[in-house]
């Protein structure tokens, strides 16, 4: 059963965030087969939607001055343009022409490059020399397409509905990395990417047709727009390993806390030496079940991760002696408790050292309260672990 757990543990959160960029590819996939074909003014108002969803994306990472998917979203939206040019200047020929070809065979290799660029901050002098760049690639596909050059070479002619081989073979490439790296990960921007780039692929595939490429356009911008909210929202709110209300959540409800609370600390005894031992990710499986069993001792509606090696507890209208009884039960099940990895044949014990005290008049806030908690449980650190203490 523990070795079910730790099967489950490991690739929860694969299903969790994977499920709703899958569920906008499938529902992108099942549109274009089962209509094939609307009216202009459905189609009208698709095409309209991808440059309002496009823009407001834009806008929410400006706000927020994230840079990862902004250069996503530019890429997009550029080859979307370009695409509905060429179709209209050169009619059922324009996937033939150099132009198109160079698209295919840059499209993906930029994603590929933006998909590893650091997520820093978006408004700065770096990000303006990567948009040059994207401009000068531009400018260098248009200057191959008035000499006619090929960027196939003769060596990948063909194509795959309406994409180049070439293409073909870097979108391939492109999407074997990014699935990867997301299921290394987990995380629900990745995966984003990951069919946002998809939907691109088939876009380029049945781009001779208006609804295929409008619909897989529209699905992949949609896409990174609620992956972005998602991703700013937990970022904010929510610890992304756990799924507990993080720092800035309890910082925000501490305002709302009754006169009369305790609060207690739960931190991981050698959580530094966890990664030597066991490698990042088996040391993030490791927090995951820790946290579940304070979930299956306490709940989860006063529970908060503070810090990578900290959970908070809030005892509303309790002393810290009755709030030591719950910590106490905590300490004790974390420490009786087997924790299985699926890639280790022995079971695992760990250990929590725990903290209590509760708000006195003289306390001005909660961070006074926790401060002293915190240089309580460093003391009683240096000399033992598995321990519970009162502040």
């Amino acid at each position: 059963m523990n070795k079910i757990n730790a099967y489950i543990e490991q690739f929860f959160p694969l299903i969790k965030n994977i499920f709703m960029p899958a569920l906008l590819f499938a529902l992108s996939l099942i549109c274009f087969y089962a209509l094939h074909e609307i009216s202009v003014s459905s189609l009208t108002t698709l095409h309209c939607s991808f440059y309002i969803i496009s823009f407001i994306s834009f806008m929410i990472l400006l706000y927020f001055n994230q840079r990862k998917p902004a250069f996503y979203i530019l890429m997009m939206l550029l080859s979307y343009i370009l695409i509905n040019i060429l179709k209209n200047k050169y009619n059922q020929d324009y996937a033939t022409t150099s132009y198109y070809i160079s698209l295919c065979f840059f499209l993906p290799l930029n994603l590929l490059a933006f998909y590893f660029i650091p997520d820093n901050r978006l408004l700065c002098r770096t990000n303006v020399f990567l948009l040059l760049a994207i401009f000068l690639q531009f400018s260098i596909g248009e200057i191959l397409g008035r000499y006619d050059f090929r960027l196939n070479l003769t060596l990948f002619d063909g194509h795959l509905g309406n994409l180049s081989s070439l293409g073909l073979i870097f979108f391939i490439i492109t999407l074997t990395t990014f699935f990867i790296k997301a299921s290394k990960d987990g995380f629900i921007m990745n995966y984003a990417l990951f069919f946002c780039s998809l939907n691109l692929l088939f876009g380029f595939i049945y781009s001779d047709n208006p609804t295929a490429l409008t619909i897989f356009f529209c699905c992949a911008a949609l896409t990174l727009m609620l992956a972005i909210i998602h991703s700013i929202y937990y970022n904010t709110y929510k610890d992304a390993l756990t799924g507990l209300p993080s720092r800035n959540s309890y910082i925000i409800q501490s305002n709302s806390f009754p006169l009369k609370y305790s609060i207690g600390v739960v931190s991981i005894d050698n959580y530094n030496n966890m990664k030597n031992i066991f490698g990042k990710k088996d040391r993030d499986i490791l927090v995951r079940m820790i946290a579940g069993k304070i979930i299956e001792e306490f709940g989860e509606e006063h529970l908060y991760r503070y810090s990578a090696d900290e959970f908070i507890l809030i005892f509303k209208n309790e002393n810290k002696n009755e709030s030591f009884e719950h910590l106490e039960q905590i300490r004790r099940a974390i420490a009786s408790a087997e924790f299985v990895l699926s890639n280790r044949r022995k079971s695992i014990k760990l250990t929590v050292s725990t903290c209590v005290s509760e708000k006195k008049r003289s306390d001005a806030n909660s961070i006074e309260v926790l401060y002293r908690i915190r240089k309580t449980l460093q003391k009683a650190n240096e000399f033992s672990h598995n321990i519970s203490s009162k502040a």
